[in-house]
């Protein structure tokens, strides 16, 4: 049986995080709800305004980018341990973790790219509604994705680990 190189795992790995966070970013833009300003003009002034109902719909948009960033980095995380981490050792983590510290960065900036560019009034009259550029203002939200692969990676670790029998208890009958 021959094995690949070590560091076919490693580009395998990284590459694959690359494009799970194309991926992420994607369903990111599709599946989140940004927040929905409203044009306001007075006299010849206009602007965007939101409610605190449309502000809060910022913070679904950083939990979305959780949900999704977790899925998909446990998902790509635990195939990549279980097809390529087999050898195990340090390098195994060590890819994991910057593999997925780029992804999320990707999927990020996957997402602002595809999501609704930046809010402007231009001729919408007033009352109308304009949704609010995706982001990410809470940065720690980033975590989700070294996190999750970490968790995946040591669930899949933990059951590829061979097996040692218990030790019987052995009695010696005293006389």
């Amino acid at each position: 049986m021959t094995t690949a190189p070590k560091g076919r795992g490693t580009l395998a790995t990284l590459v694959g995080f690359l494009v799970a966070g194309v991926v992420a970013g994607i369903a990111w833009a599709v599946l989140a709800e940004p927040m929905k300003y409203t044009v306001v003009r007075v006299d010849d002034r206009s602007g965007l305004s939101a409610d605190e109902v449309a502000a809060s719909a910022a913070f679904g948009v950083l939990v979305t980018y959780a949900w999704v960033s977790g899925l998909v980095s446990a998902v790509w995380a635990a195939f990549a341990t279980w097809r390529w981490g087999r050898q195990g050792g340090n390098a195994v983590v060590v890819r994991t973790a910057v593999g997925a510290s780029l992804a999320a960065f990707v999927a990020w900036g996957t997402g602002v790219l595809l999501g609704p560019p930046t809010p402007e009034v231009g001729s919408l009259p007033a009352g109308a509604e304009v949704p609010a550029r995706l982001g990410i203002d809470a940065y720690g939200v980033l975590f989700v994705w070294p996190v999750a692969a970490l968790l995946a990676l040591l669930l899949v670790s933990w059951l590829m680990l061979p097996r040692e029998p218990a030790e019987t208890l052995q009695t010696t009958d005293a006389a």
